[in-house]
């Protein structure tokens, strides 16, 4: 299958992607809603019971370790030298000093990545790209755009599959793509070179299939698939509309503020403990090939 997504018999997967598109929305104006780390972070925690119903936990994790690179710099470099920083809270070597202004303000960019990172995950990786399709049809979108959107999420794995096809093929003919960055640098062209041809290939063939199989020609279009709200949407929606009326009603009628020093500190050490056990997994990984090579 040439797409992110990964089939599961769960709850999630069996909801409509129109559904999920809602809840995408609404995950993401959620986000934004709140300026309280507070608030964000339970949003957070409130969207794991869905990755444990899509029985996709540990495809989850593996796609969070890149967003967590972004979540540590966020939370570091604005925490020390963020300027709206007044407020000292700790101070680590070399006299930086954590300010609290400044960890509210990381806390919520980086709690919005998660939240926003996290709901996306769980629609790529529970909905067909197909079923996308179809769904974005039904609402009225052109045939056109919903295949832009179909061949988006099928294009990724593909050129993720040939760029390790042709880095090992480059490794048959002796080039090093394990050396020092600087060597790695100067690899780029025999690596990407063949790449970007084998894409356009594949694009080309691609133009012809479409025209075998008349894209272009008007009329209603069929599909081998078929999407369908049912109950179980409904619940969910219903349940989303909730949570969207409770967190307007404490977004701007109550102001609420649950965010205390202990609980920035607490994040960021989270933070930077998540991140050291990816980076002692990754560095393991490394050295038991280098040793078992």
């Amino acid at each position: 299958m040439n797409s992110l997504y990964i089939a599961r018999e769960s709850m999630i997967h069996r909801l409509d992607p129109r559904t999920k598109i809602l809840f995408v929305l609404f995950i993401v104006i959620s986000s934004f809603l709140f300026k309280d780390p507070a608030m964000q972070l339970i949003l957070l925690i409130g969207m794991f019971p869905l990755v444990l119903l899509s029985k996709l936990v540990k495809q989850y994790l593996m796609s969070m370790q890149f967003l967590m690179l972004f979540v540590v710099l966020i939370m570091t470099i604005h925490g020390i030298y963020n300027p709206i920083g007044e407020t000292p809270v700790f101070e680590i070597f070399g006299g930086l000093t954590f300010k609290y202004e400044s960890l509210v303000y990381a806390s919520v960019m980086s709690f919005r990545i998660l939240v926003i990172g996290t709901a996306a995950v769980i629609f790529v990786m529970t909905t067909h790209p197909s079923d996308l399709a179809i769904a974005l049809m039904k609402w009225k979108v052109p045939h056109s755009i919903a295949f832009m959107f179909l061949s988006t999420f099928q294009i990724i794995p593909i050129i993720a599959r040939e760029a390790k096809i042709v880095m090992e093929a480059q490794q048959a003919r002796c080039l090093d793509v394990k050396a020092n960055i600087f060597e790695r640098v100067k690899h780029l062209v025999p690596l990407f070179a063949p790449l970007f041809i084998i894409t356009f290939v594949k694009v080309h063939q691609l133009s012809y299939v479409l025209e075998c199989r008349a894209f272009s020609r008007n009329g209603v279009k069929t599909s081998l698939r078929e999407t369908k709200i049912s109950s179980l949407d409904y619940m969910f929606i219903s349940g989303m509309l909730v949570l969207l009326l409770t967190e307007l009603y404490l977004s701007f009628a109550q102001q609420i503020s649950l965010t205390t020093s202990n609980l920035l500190v607490s994040s960021l050490f989270a933070v930077w403990a998540v991140f050291f056990i990816v980076i002692v997994k990754f560095v393991y990984k490394k050295v038991s090939v280098f040793i078992g090579g």
